[in-house]
C-alpha cells in the first residue's frame, strides 16, 4: 500500500484541567481501644532499644546523640503525614513506600469483601529521644480517649495511630534483606579473596553536618572490624549516600557462617545504614564454546566518513573498535582507562551492543545508520575460579558513581574539558543488577536515571535484566512427549506466570521517566538444534528469560518488547526423574541474533549469535536514530517551531506509539484461562506483554487507511491542552472497524522521599469527546495512568453518524503528584485512527486536509 507522510497538530487550545473523582473509602478500622491495647507494648520496646542505645554510645567520640528509624507500617492510606512528622523537632522525614497484597487483621478488612487483601504504606522517620517521647505522650492521650484534639497540625499523628498495623525500628534483617550482600559474600569466599567490598548505603541526612557524623561513624565500625572505606558518594538530588568498604576474609567468614551473630556486630546495628549491598554486580556471562564464525555479511563495512555526531551513548563494555563491521562507527571515551583490563577476545557484550545499534541483526540485511554511537565503557572482565569470564562494574567503585560522572561528563565535561557528547539525546543501558529486583521502593539507580533525565532532557533506555532459571514445568516425561508445540508454549506460559516473584524487573529497570525494553522470542536465524526445544512457536510471545513487571506502584513495565533473539532450553532429568525440568543453555550458536564478535583471539571478522533484553534494548536504540530524523525533518519546515527541548519526549512517544499486543494476547489467555474461574485480567497479563511489540514504522508511516498526527506542548499545575483530530468524514454512519490510538509521554521530576514520587502527573480521558472508538482494548486503562507513557488502544465498529468538521478532543491535564511542579512539563502526544485497507475509505486524505498544519515527513528504514 502507499505510504504517506506523517501529519502535525496545530497549536493546542488551553483547557481547563479535568477533575479526578477521589477513589472510595472501603476500608473498616479496628475500634480504637482494641488498636491502642495492641500498640501500647510495641511502643514500649521502642523506648526500651533507645535507653539501650543511649548506653551504647555513651563513650561516643564523636558526640553521636542515640537516634533510631521507626518503621510506622499502616493498612490504608495517609495523606501528607511528612506535614505531621516536620512539626514535631527531633522527627527526620527518610522515605515512604507502598505496602500491597496486606491479609486482613487485627480488625482491619474491606467492608465490601472482608477476605480483600489489604494496601498500605510504610513510613520512615528518624526520631530522637524527646521526639519519640513527645508521640508516646500523644498516643497514651488517644489511648485514654480517642477523641482527644491534638495539637494543631498534629492531626495526622491520630490517623496514624487508627491505621497503624505495626510500629517498630529498622533492624538488622532490614539492611540486608533481598540485598543479596550475603549470597554475594559466600561466592566471594569460595573465590578465596582475602578482603571483600561491598556498598554501604545510609539514611540521606539534610544536615550536612549529620551525615558526616554518619559518615565518620560508619568509618570507624568498618574500621573497628579490620576494614576500610574507599569511596564515598553523595547525590543530594536523589537522597543518596553511600560508602563503599572493604572488610577482611574473616570477618565475612565469621557472618556467613554464623548468622546468629548478626544482631550482635555493632556494623549491621548501626542506625545510620539504610542497607548493606553487594558491589561489582551487573555480571554479563561470556558463555565457552559460541559458534563464533568469520562475518559473511559484509554490510557493515563502512568509508560513510564524516557521520553524523551522536544521538546515542552506549553504557556497557569495551567494544572491539577495530571490528571491521563496525569500526569508524564508534567513539570510545575511557577516561577510567577499562580498555586496559580487556584482553581484545573478551570485548563481547559491548561489541555486540554497538553492532546492534549500528547494523541490527545482521541476517536482516539493515540499513547502517548514519551517526556515530558514543560509547563510554562501564564495565571490566572478572576471571572466576572456575575459568569462567564475565564482563561487570568493577568491585572499586560505586555503579551510581560511575554512571553520574559518565551522564555528566557528556553534558558538562569533566576536569575542566568540554562536553564529550552533548548531542546525545539517547542513552541506552543494556545492563542490570541481578541482586535488586523490583520491591516496593525505587533503587536508588532508578532515581538516579530519572534525576538525570529530568536534570539533562534524556531519554534512557534500559533492559528489563534476564533471568536464567530452571524452568519445572512438573509434568511426566511421558506427557511431555506427547504434547503439542501449542501445548507446550501453554505449559511453559503458565509456568511462567506463577514463577513471577523470581522474575521481577531488575534495576534500573523499574525507571519512571525511561523506557524500559523487554525481548520478544524472535530473530531471522534459520538453523535450531534438533536436541534443543523452542518454548515458544509463537514468535510474538515475550521471551522466556525476561524479566516482567509491574513497575513501581503497579505501573506497567516492560513498557515495550523488541526481537531479541530466540532462547531454546535444553532438558535435564529433575532429582526424582518424573517431573520435566528444562534449564537456560548459554553456550550455543543459532538460532539468536547474529552481531559483531570478537574472534578467538581478538580477530576483527567474525559474528555470534546472542539473545536477550540487552539484544532488544539495543534494538530499541537504533530505532531511536531513525525515529530522530523523523524529528529533523519536522524542524526543517519553518511553520512548524520544534525546539531541542522536545526530542527526549518525541523520542519517547514514537517508541511506544506503534506498540500492539497482537498475537501474544491470544496466546497468553489462552494458557492463563485455566488459573482462572473467569475472564484472565488484562492487567494481569500486562505485566508480561507491557504495551506490546513495538513497530516503529506502524508509528510514523502513514497509508491511505492509516493517519497519525503529531504534537506537542508543555502544562504547569492545574494547566489542560485541547488537541482536535477531525474526524473522517467518509466514515460517518458506516459500520466499518476502526481502531484508535492515542499515546502521551513526558519527562518529570522526582521526589525521592514520597512515595508517589512522582511530581508531574499528565493524562487524557480516551473516551471523553469521543464517538468513533470507546471500547478499550490491551492494556489496563488504571495501569496506564501510572508511569509517564499512557498508551491506549481503542475500537469501534457500529455506525456513527457526524458532521464534517466534528473532531475527536484530546484535553491533555496536568496535576502535582509529589511536590510543587517549578518547570512546564513537556510532553508529546501521537493519534493513529486506521480502518482495513479492503475498505477503500480514504481518511489519510480527509483528516491531511482538515488539519490546519501539513508537513510531510518521508517514512523510515527498518530497524
Amino acid at each position: 500500500m502507499p505510504e504517506q507522510p506523517i501529519l502535525v497538530f496545530p497549536e493546542p487550545h488551553p483547557a481547563d484541567r479535568a477533575k479526578r473523582p477521589f477513589p472510595r473509602n472501603t476500608l473498616q478500622l479496628p475500634q480504637a481501644q482494641m488498636q491502642a491495647q495492641r500498640l501500647q507494648p510495641q511502643f514500649l520496646q521502642l523506648q526500651e532499644a533507645m535507653e539501650r542505645r543511649r548506653f551504647e554510645l555513651r563513650d561516643n567520640v564523636l558526640g553521636i546523640q542515640p537516634e533510631q528509624v521507626l518503621v510506622l507500617e499502616t493498612i490504608g492510606s495517609i495523606n501528607n503525614f511528612v506535614s505531621a512528622i516536620r512539626r514535631i523537632s527531633g522527627f527526620e522525614w527518610l522515605g515512604e513506600f507502598g505496602r500491597a497484597e496486606i491479609s486482613p487483621t487485627f480488625g482491619f478488612e474491606d467492608n465490601k469483601n472482608p477476605e480483600k487483601p489489604l494496601n498500605g504504606q510504610l513510613f520512615l522517620v528518624m526520631t530522637n529521644q524527646q521526639a519519640l517521647a513527645q508521640m508516646q505522650s500523644l498516643f497514651a492521650r488517644w489511648q485514654q480517649d480517642e477523641y482527644f484534639k491534638f495539637p494543631h497540625g498534629l492531626t495526622k499523628l491520630r490517623d496514624a495511630f487508627e491505621h497503624l498495623e505495626t510500629i517498630r525500628s529498622w533492624g538488622v534483617e532490614d539492611r540486608i534483606r533481598e540485598t543479596g550482600v550475603m549470597e554475594d559474600w559466600q561466592f566471594r569466599l569460595e573465590e578465596d579473596e582475602s578482603e571483600v567490598p561491598f556498598e554501604v548505603e545510609l539514611w540521606f541526612r539534610s544536615n550536612l553536618t549529620r551525615r558526616q557524623q554518619s559518615e565518620a561513624y560508619v568509618r570507624q565500625l568498618v574500621g573497628s572490624l579490620g576494614g576500610s572505606i574507599l569511596q564515598q558518594c553523595v547525590i543530594s538530588e536523589i537522597n543518596y549516600h553511600a560508602l563503599l568498604g572493604m572488610l577482611p576474609r574473616s570477618r565475612i567468614q565469621e557472618m556467613v557462617q554464623n548468622p546468629d551473630i548478626l544482631s550482635s556486630i555493632a556494623l549491621l546495628q548501626c542506625d545510620d545504614i539504610m542497607h548493606l549491598r553487594p558491589v561489582g554486580q551487573c555480571a554479563i556471562e561470556i558463555p565457552d564454546g559460541l559458534d563464533d564464525q568469520p562475518a559473511s555479511v559484509q554490510g557493515g563495512t563502512s568509508n560513510e566518513i564524516p557521520l553524523k555526531p551522536p544521538i546515542v551513548a552506549l553504557l556497557d563494555g569495551m567494544p572491539l573498535t577495530g571490528h571491521q563491521m563496525i569500526a569508524r562507527r564508534l567513539i570510545v571515551d575511557d577516561p577510567d582507562a577499562y580498555e586496559t583490563a580487556y584482553l581484545a577476545q573478551e570485548r563481547v557484550h559491548g561489541t555486540a551492543m554497538s553492532s546492534l545499534i549500528c547494523l541490527g541483526d545482521m541476517n536482516d540485511a539493515g540499513q547502517p545508520i548514519s551517526r556515530q554511537i558514543y560509547v563510554r565503557p562501564i564495565t571490566k572482565p572478572r576471571r572466576d575460579f572456575n575459568g569462567r569470564i564475565y564482563e561487570l562494574i568493577p568491585s572499586d567503585v560505586l555503579p551510581l558513581d560511575l554512571v553520574h560522572r559518565s551522564v555528566m561528563r557528556m553534558f558538562e565535561g569533566e576536569g575542566g574539558e568540554s562536553p564529550a557528547a552533548p548531542s546525545v539525546r539517547v542513552v541506552n543501558l543494556s545492563i542490570c543488577d541481578p541482586a535488586r529486583p523490583l520491591n516496593h521502593e525505587m533503587s536508588s539507580w532508578a532515581r538516579l536515571l530519572d534525576w538525570l533525565s529530568w536534570k539533562y532532557n534524556i531519554l534512557f533506555i534500559v533492559s528489563a535484566g534476564n533471568q536464567y532459571g530452571n524452568v519445572y514445568l512438573g509434568i511426566s516425561r511421558p506427557t511431555l512427549s506427547s504434547l503439542t508445540p501449542e501445548e507446550f508454549q501453554a505449559e511453559v506460559v503458565r509456568f511462567i506466570s506463577q514463577d513471577t516473584r523470581n522474575r521481577r524487573i531488575l534495576s534500573p529497570s523499574e525507571t519512571m521517566n525511561g523506557i524500559t525494553i523487554g525481548a520478544v522470542h524472535s530473530d531471522s536465524s534459520s538453523t535450531i538444534p534438533s536436541h534443543l526445544w523452542d518454548p515458544f512457536i509463537n514468535q510474538q510471545l515475550p521471551s522466556i528469560i525476561n524479566s516482567h513487571g509491574p513497575g513501581y506502584r503497579q505501573s506497567i513495565k516492560p513498557d515495550v518488547l523488541l526481537p531479541g533473539g530466540r532462547q531454546l532450553l535444553a532438558e535435564r532429568l529433575s532429582h526424582n526423574g518424573s517431573d520435566s525440568v528444562f534449564e537456560i543453555p548459554l553456550a550455543y550458536g543459532s538460532p539468536g541474533q547474529l552481531v559483531a564478535a570478537p574472534g578467538p583471539q581478538g580477530e576483527l571478522h567474525y559474528t555470534r549469535y546472542m539473545r536477550g533484553t540487552s539484544n532488544a534494548t539495543a534494538l530499541a536504540s537504533r530505532a531511536a536514530h531513525f525515529l530522530y530524523d523523523v524529528i529533523e525533518q519536522l524542524r526543517e519546515d519553518s511553520t512548524l517551531s520544534l525546539s531541542q527541548d522536545y526530542d527526549a519526549v518525541v523520542l519517547k512517544t514514537l517508541l511506544v506509539h506503534g506498540a500492539s499486543w497482537s498475537g501474544a494476547y491470544a496466546a497468553y489467555d489462552s494458557a492463563l484461562r485455566s488459573l482462572y474461574p473467569g475472564r484472565v485480567p488484562r492487567a494481569y497479563i500486562g505485566r508480561f506483554l507491557g504495551y506490546g511489540q513495538a513497530n516503529t514504522d506502524h508509528a510514523v508511516v502513514c497509508t491511505d487507511q492509516r493517519v497519525t498526527a503529531l504534537g506537542v506542548g508543555a502544562l504547569r499545575d492545574g494547566d489542560g491542552d485541547e488537541f482536535s483530530f477531525p474526524l473522517p468524514p467518509s466514515l460517518s454512519s458506516i459500520a466499518e472497524r476502526r481502531v484508535l490510538t492515542i499515546t502521551l509521554t513526558w519527562l518529570t521530576p522526582i521526589s525521592s522521599s514520597r512515595q508517589s514520587y512522582r511530581v508531574a502527573h499528565l493524562w487524557f480521558n480516551p473516551t471523553e469527546r469521543n464517538i468513533l472508538a470507546r471500547t478499550r482494548l490491551e492494556a489496563d486503562h488504571n495501569a496506564t495512568q501510572r508511569g509517564t507513557v499512557q498508551h491506549e488502544v481503542l475500537k469501534g465498529d457500529n455506525a456513527v453518524p457526524f458532521q464534517d468538521g466534528d473532531s475527536i478532543v484530546v484535553r491533555i491535564n496536568c496535576r502535582s503528584d509529589a511536590g510543587e511542579i517549578v518547570q512546564p512539563i513537556r510532553y508529546c502526544l501521537a493519534v493513529t485512527l486506521e480502518v482495513p485497507e479492503a475498505s477503500g475509505l480514504p481518511i489519510y486524505e480527509e483528516v491531511r486536509d482538515r488539519l490546519s498544519i501539513r508537513i510531510p515527513v518521508p517514512g523510515l528504514a527498518s530497524p
